[in-house]
């Protein structure tokens, strides 16, 4: 009895070793099982009821996220305007402003002749009248064809205003008048911008303090062709061509006249101006027409010539 009882203490630390190697090897599987689901893979089942079950990795999906292209910024084109010099006709002399009387016998139907007009004052007379009662078989000069002395654009067409009655303004680009088409001396120089600002009376007066500026181009200059005291109002509308010779209107006694005749004032002054209308001197004149027609006729920016010194040569 004694013998069994030794017997049995020492079966029990191998049996307790046992247990305990079991408990290690668990674990050691576990920790191996656990390292190698890490990297993708799993380990064989182990034979044991206590074995956890097998682990498989998953690998995550990537997420792609579509790019945006960015939309094109819209691009600024610059516009070119049509140059008024490209569309007009090569200009080669000077065209009679009657239909069928030649330059060389102006002078001798002139009624009143030119007068310079004193600087930023509305005086003088800034043009020469064309008249007749009778001139080489023609009988009357009402209704006679006026033409254009020089091709160029329609800038005005006025409907029977105070001065000028039925009217047409026509702009020709310096650049286009060939050298030797005006007589030396005839283009007047061109009055400091600095003395205008001092004594444009425009500018003075209280009456156009609200008045919108007048658009001009002052870095070029034209010549402006004006024909009033027509007996209609002429068939164009502003930015028409015009070509030289061709028929604008007819003589009239619209406006300020008092007998049928032309009146052809010529001035040089900033291209591109914008007038719209003109008048003055009369109650129903609008503040507009005021304005417009002291900036031409008085503020020194539009300087009058003699037309008649077109022509002289051809007399």
């Amino acid at each position: 009895m004694h013998r069994l009882r030794e017997i049995h203490k020492e079966a029990t630390p191998s049996i307790k070793a046992l247990h305990w190697g079991n408990i290690t090897l668990f674990c050691i599987s576990a920790i191996l099982a656990s390292m190698m689901a890490a990297c993708g893979t799993t380990l064989p089942p182990v034979s044991s009821e206590n074995t956890a079950a097998p682990v498989t990795q998953v690998t995550p999906t990537e997420t792609v996220t579509p790019t945006q292209s960015p939309e094109p910024s819209p691009s600024l084109t610059p516009t070119t305007m049509p140059s008024l010099t490209a569309t007009l006709e090569k200009i080669t002399a000077i065209c009679s402003p009657l239909q069928g009387i030649e330059l060389k016998d102006l002078h001798s139907i002139t009624s009143q002749a030119f007068k310079a007009p004193s600087p930023f004052m509305d005086d003088g007379h800034p043009a020469v009248d064309l008249a007749f009662f009778t001139f080489e078989g023609l009988t009357s000069m009402l209704g006679h064809p006026v033409q254009a002395i020089l091709p160029g654009k329609v800038v005005m067409v006025v409907d029977d205003r105070f001065p000028y009655g039925h009217m047409i303004l026509i702009e020709t680009p310096m650049e286009m008048l060939p050298d030797g088409i005006l007589p030396p001396g005839v283009l007047p120089t061109p009055i400091p911008a600095e003395n205008i600002a001092l004594f444009d009376p425009c500018a003075q007066n209280p009456l156009f303090e609200n008045s919108p500026p007048i658009q001009m181009d002052v870095q070029h200059r034209s010549v402006y062709s004006l024909y009033s005291h027509l007996k209609d109002k002429p068939p164009f509308e502003v930015g028409d061509m015009v070509t030289c010779g061709q028929t604008v209107g007819s003589v009239g006694i619209t406006g300020n006249s008092v007998a049928e005749h032309l009146h052809l004032e010529i001035r040089i002054g900033p291209s591109a101006t914008q007038f719209n209308t003109f008048g003055t001197y009369q109650p129903d004149v609008t503040t507009e027409e005021r304005y417009n027609y002291c900036i031409w006729s008085t503020s020194g920016r539009f300087q009058a010539i003699d037309p008649a010194r077109l022509w002289e040569d051809q007399s």
